[in-house]
């Protein structure tokens, strides 16, 4: 090989060192670009959870029989019920009307034999709009007024997905809560801090849809929520007791 044509491989194998280094390091600032972008990401989605939470007023009123103040749902029942049944719904979804239809008796039947402590939680799903949010402060207006298992039966009862504050006035009126409290309560949307708090406990406690049920803590698959599915885990439960 000439002394010429083994400078040029030599000047060749440089570049293409010198090229493979470059690759190397624009791979390396990649990787931390990447992991810096994770945890931009990562603070920005606290943030905005912190953000969320911001808009709950902790000092806010919470209703009658609420179990525990903000973010806790409203209880029917005996507290010393061996069985608890937590329920999240949502007021304008189809598949919670099609499951209280069903299971809604054998639930209030459980509650008046004593043997389940009920906590309704009522969520409120952004694609159902402002309906929902209305529909829930309005149960918990009816709560506050001692009639909150009466109201949540009605308001699936009488399903819809388009409730205005005149119509659920009108049907707490039918359900006897004619006085003027109920009515302010309703119109002045009195509980939506609290109804904001309890979406965020169904945030914390990982319920992604409705209906989602627990019997003393432990959630129903959601294939299994149905009349069925809710007798074999209160059954069950009472066996334990």
């Amino acid at each position: 090989m000439s002394k010429k044509a083994g400078a040029a491989r030599a000047q060749l194998q440089a570049q293409r060192a010198k090229q493979a280094e470059t690759d190397r390091r624009k791979e390396r600032l990649m990787r931390v670009g990447i992991a810096i972008g994770v945890v931009v990401v990562l603070v920005a989605i606290g943030g905005l959870v912190q953000w969320q939470r911001s808009k709950v007023d902790t000092s806010a009123s919470f209703p009658s029989g609420a179990t525990d103040g903000l973010g806790s749902g409203v209880a029917v029942g005996v507290a010393s019920a061996p069985v608890l049944v937590e329920a999240f719904e949502d007021f304008a979804c189809p598949h919670c009307a099609e499951f209280e239809t069903n299971a809604e008796s054998a639930l209030n039947a459980y509650v008046s034999s004593g043997k389940v402590r009920l906590v309704y939680f009522p969520l409120t799903l952004p694609g159902f709009g402002r309906p929902t949010e209305l529909a829930a402060n309005a149960f918990a207006c009816a709560a506050d007024s001692g009639k909150a298992q009466a109201y949540h039966d009605a308001l699936y009862a009488n399903f819809k997905q388009d409730w205005t504050n005149a119509q659920l006035v009108s049907l707490g009126s039918s359900l006897g809560l004619d006085s003027g409290r109920f009515s302010t309560c309703v119109n002045k949307e009195t509980f939506a801090d609290y109804v904001k708090s309890v979406d965020e406990t169904g945030t914390s406690r990982g319920v992604n849809g409705t209906p989602t049920i627990f019997v003393n803590g432990k959630q129903i698959p959601a294939e299994d929520t149905t009349l069925d599915g809710l007798r074999t885990a209160v059954d069950a439960a009472l066996a334990k007791s």
